[in-house]
């Protein structure tokens, strides 16, 4: 689990209430956000070339025309609701 928190006056804050199952003395472990962010961002963009690459053309086509109708969907149903049609 990943909690957020700041430093402030040599304190490690959580910025977001802490799971309710964490007893005092709990040991955690604390890593710089800036350093593990671009860590994780690389090797989830290779992963994500990665499984992209098996994916055949047609597929990705047939994929972005769903996204395209589910967009056309969801804003005709907004119009609907609104009494725009």
């Amino acid at each position: 689990m990943t909690i957020k928190a700041i430093l402030r006056n040599g304190s490690i804050e959580p910025v977001e209430p802490l799971p309710a199952d964490w007893a005092e003395g709990k040991e955690l472990l604390v890593e710089d956000g800036e350093s593990a962010n671009a860590g994780n961002v690389e090797a989830w963009a290779r992963e994500l070339d990665a499984a992209v690459s098996l994916v055949a053309p047609e597929e990705h086509d047939r994929f972005r025309k769903a996204l395209d109708d589910l967009e056309l969907e969801s804003k005709d149903a907004v119009r609907r609701e609104w009494g725009l049609k």
